[in-house]
């Protein structure tokens, strides 16, 4: 890989007196329709009407609407190029009513309740581009740049398309979001044949949105190119994530509006879930877009259910229907009725996600040549940071530490493929085995090993634990077979006098939903941390055997029949269970320390109504612990002992009605933080997305002064709040963490190098306190780079998986006199290649990592 020299980052930004003014029409909410509808509403807290499924219904009605805010009080409510009939803002506003706020009362009739009042519309002229500072030095955008600039050019895409590698390209606006993005769709989308996996439509879509960075001056616009996938064989699988019900969004599409013509194709995003009827299972709408226009429009509207079950019947109506692919959903396989078995009737949709750099560099010159007019230009190339740090180091294992695994398989393939893991993977060398026999007659053999540690290993025969749980029977109650089989286990294996970890074999959730049983893998995660056993799950492994008429024959482990792939899966499960157990292992030094030092992340995660915040403290030799919130404070436990906590339902701050939860929040920030308390060498390492509106305010672009710290629960804002300088805080180091999650507030990058680009890897500043750091690609990203999608000529191409990596933006928000700002940054890069549990980097470093495990304790 050539070793390109500086980053450029897929994103825009608005220049120095840059201006856009739009002239257009602002109406507010009407008082006395607020009045009414506030009075009805079953809430104590006016600020909990369901506004936003109004916002997704205007501006679904008519397309002069080119604002909707979600505040009813807002003074500029609603923005349009025209004046809009008053009759569909009443009537949205009555079916939105109706059906959202006071679904309870059918004897109200809206309709009637809204028919006295005018809109009282004026004119206004805003400025799309408009920007001014905080005093932090970050962007301060009007907020008509943050709600309105993102749809002005999504909507210049989709009336005018784009050149895309030299040929013309239609689009159609994308669905309203309700984050303030707006997307452009590559319509009508392209249709993909695969013998084996079937056919499926694919689109590019490109996602508008603004961003600011902590004391960077110029507001940026990023411009995402990603893939919208829309099956067309009847979907089987749908997985459940974060312990919900399955759920999938259907993107609806009128050509000609839901009211009247319109001036051009209208699609919206409704979600739909899956419920239990008296006839079994089905899908249906979930409250809000769906339902409301299935009251207005004059257009037969599709049932979800019989989408999901026939998904090409529902192309090209008068409302079209696409369901939206999304990860792990399994689609019925093309001629599924020769197939041997259930499972193998089951296949993920054809076009596989992700772009290649040439096509985000295609994009983004494209993009510029329609942005550059207007006074947004392409964010200037960062160059890459030079500093003695190492970018590269491994913690040191203690190889005298002793841990215990059990192996709970049901078929002695996945169980030998494990054991050739520990051996010929990881470098153990075995000693003798040995035997006993169980309480219940069971017969245990008992592998030992020396090597990186002293590793036990208990072969174990799981009997039905991992057996998928019945569906409730008509008149059980939900969680009743769940609760069955967390006793049963808990009678067959009982509670280890140990700390241990577990590795059961478990079959795949498409195999339980063919066979109409629910998937029991929240059920172990329930069941084993109680029992003193860490739990971690791996699909069977099988002996591979080439089809004679194989074109490519995989690789597979010298003397096994097993592939580099599956030894690879056991051989992840082996570290894991080994990392659940604490093993994190001494790493360096931060740059400048020499003597004792601890690394701690703060992590914040949200269950069933209740913030969890999580601590995790790394010593200098190598312990790790976390901490927990109590009723009184705090609670330090050992790392390992971390997931029996978590499902015991430890740690959970409930919310309060009175919203003083942010408070609670705060104390255990600051306690977190040792203000006061302690001097010793110490670095925070903290994300944006969850804490900087839930407790710490400070972290917000436009409050973070570098080296003034503000305390958590303290407003920046305020005149009268305290700044705490280095000299206050002795030893604290605070590095403030943002990666490129779903939102996408972090662009993406490419190593550029005169004319070549490509991927790279590196910490490049983008001023004296912001850094992007990008991880060497994985091995996983095989594609050549040479390969396109957004050729219609290379329609294959949308077979091959496309993938970069994506940078994360480090802000050294807090450090103390004499720190090397390059250097820090460069150490929080190297700490996310700096775990003994595995080789593959991960997205935050180590002790933001190790807390973001924990999720999967939260059933």
């Amino acid at each position: 890989m050539p070793r390109y020299d500086h980053l450029r980052l897929i994103a825009y930004e608005i220049t120095s007196g840059a201006s856009l003014p739009v002239t257009c029409l602002t109406a507010r909410f009407p008082r006395l329709w607020l009045r009414r509808i506030r009075s009805q509403a079953p809430y104590g807290d006016d600020r909990k009407l369901p506004t936003w499924s109004l916002v997704e219904l205007l501006n679904t009605l008519d397309p002069n609407i080119i604002h909707v805010a979600s505040n009813v009080d807002d003074e500029y409510w609603l923005i349009s190029h025209a004046r809009v009939d008053r009759q569909v803002i009443r009537t949205a506003v009555a079916v939105w009513a109706s059906t959202r706020v006071t679904s309870a009362r059918p004897d109200l009739d809206w309709f009637d309740l809204l028919d006295d009042e005018e809109l009282d519309w004026r004119s206004a002229e805003l400025d799309l581009l408009a920007s001014r500072t905080h005093p932090n030095g970050t962007a301060k955008p009007d907020p008509a740049v943050f709600r309105m600039l993102p749809g002005y050019l999504a909507g210049l895409v989709a009336a005018a398309g784009m050149q895309i590698r030299g040929e013309h390209r239609s689009f159609i606006l994308g669905p309203v979001d309700n984050s303030g993005h707006r997307s452009a769709i590559w319509w009508p989308p392209e249709r993909l044949d695969d013998p084996k996996l079937g056919a499926g439509l694919w689109a590019p879509k490109i996602d508008f949105h603004v961003e600011t960075v902590p004391t960077h001056g110029r507001a940026r616009v990023h411009a995402e190119l990603s893939t919208v996938r829309f099956p067309l064989q009847p979907v089987r699988y749908v997985p459940a994530r974060g312990g919900r019900s399955p759920s999938m969004t259907l993107w609806l599409l009128a050509g000609s509006g839901y009211l009247r013509a319109a001036e051009q194709p209208t699609l919206v995003s409704a979600s739909i879930g899956r419920r239990r009827f008296d006839d079994g299972y089905r899908w249906a709408w979930n409250p809000g877009l769906a339902q409301a226009l299935a009251h207005l429009t004059h257009h037969t509207f599709p049932d979800p259910h019989d989408v999901i079950i026939a998904p090409a019947a529902y192309i090209n109506q008068p409302v079209s229907a696409y369901a939206l692919y999304s990860t792990g959903t399994k689609l019925s396989a093309p001629n599924d009725e020769d197939a041997d078995d259930k499972t193998s009737k089951s296949v993920l949709h054809a076009a596989k996600t992700g772009f290649l750099p040439i096509d985000h560099y295609d994009l983004h010159v494209s993009m510029g040549k329609i942005l550059e007019p207007l006074g947004i230009v392409a964010v200037p190339d960062l160059q890459e940071a030079k500093t003695a740090m190492p970018r590269l180091f491994r913690p040191d294992a203690d190889t005298q530490a002793s841990y215990t695994l059990e192996l709970w398989t049901e078929s002695p393939v996945t169980r030998q493929a494990i054991l050739a893991a520990i051996t010929q993977g990881l470098g153990y060398n075995e000693t003798t085995p040995t035997t006993r026999t169980a309480d219940d007659g069971e017969v245990i053999e008992t592998r030992a090993f020396n090597g990186p540690c002293n590793l036990t290993v208990e072969l174990r025969h799981q009997r039905d634990m991992a057996a998928g749980i019945p569906r409730p029977a008509k008149g059980e109650r939900q969680g009743t077979q769940a609760a069955r089989r967390i006793k049963h286990i808990e009678q067959v294996i009982g509670r280890s006098v140990d700390r241990r970890a577990a590795i059961v074999e478990i079959r795949t959730p498409a195999y339980f939903e063919a066979i109409n049983k629910d998937d029991p893998y929240s059920v172990l995660k329930q069941a084993f941390p109680p029992l003193n056993r860490r739990l971690q799950c791996i699909h069977p492994i099988n002996h591979y055997v080439p089809k004679p008429d194989a074109k490519v024959v995989k690789k597979t482990l010298p003397g096994t029949q097993f592939t580099l792939g599956d030894i690879h899966r056991a051989t992840a499960a082996v570290q894991d269970a080994l990392r659940s157990l604490g093993r994190v292992g001494v790493l360096p030094g931060p740059p400048g320390i020499t003597g004792d030092f601890e690394l701690i992340g703060i992590w914040l995660e949200t269950h069933n109504g209740a913030d969890i915040p999580i601590v995790v403290r790394i010593t200098s030799d190598g312990t790790a612990t976390a901490q927990l919130a109590t009723g009184d404070g705090t609670e330090e436990l050992p790392y390992a002992d971390l997931p029996f906590a978590l499902t015991a339902g430890q740690g959970r701050l409930p919310r309060p009605k009175d919203g003083n939860f942010r408070i609670r929040i705060a104390e255990f920030l600051i306690a977190a933080l040792g203000i006061d308390q302690a001097t010793h060498d110490r670095a925070v390492f903290i994300r944006t997305s969850t804490f900087r509106t839930r407790g710490w305010d400070w972290l917000q672009d436009q409050h973070l002064t570098p080296n003034s710290l503000v305390l958590p629960g303290r407003n920046p804002a305020e005149d009268t709040v305290e700044y705490l300088l280095p000299a206050k805080c002795p030893g604290l180091r605070v590095i403030r963490i943002r990666e490129r999650d779903s939102q996408e507030e972090v662009p993406r990058g490419l190593g550029v190098k005169e004319e070549a680009y490509g991927r790279t890897s590196g910490v490049y500043p983008c001023n004296d306190h912001v850094f992007y750091a990008v991880n060497p690609r994985s091995d996983q990203m095989q594609t050549p780079l040479t390969v396109t999608k957004l050729d219609p000529d290379q329609a294959r191409n949308a077979l091959k998986q496309g993938s970069n990596p994506n940078p994360i933006e480090i802000v050294t928000a807090f450090l103390q006199p004499g720190d090397d700002r390059r250097d820090w940054a460069t150490y929080t890069q190297a700490l996310r290649r700096a775990a003994l549990h595995t080789d593959i980097a991960s997205t935050l470093p180590l002790p933001l990592h190790l807390p973001s495990l924990a999720d999967e304790y939260l059933i």
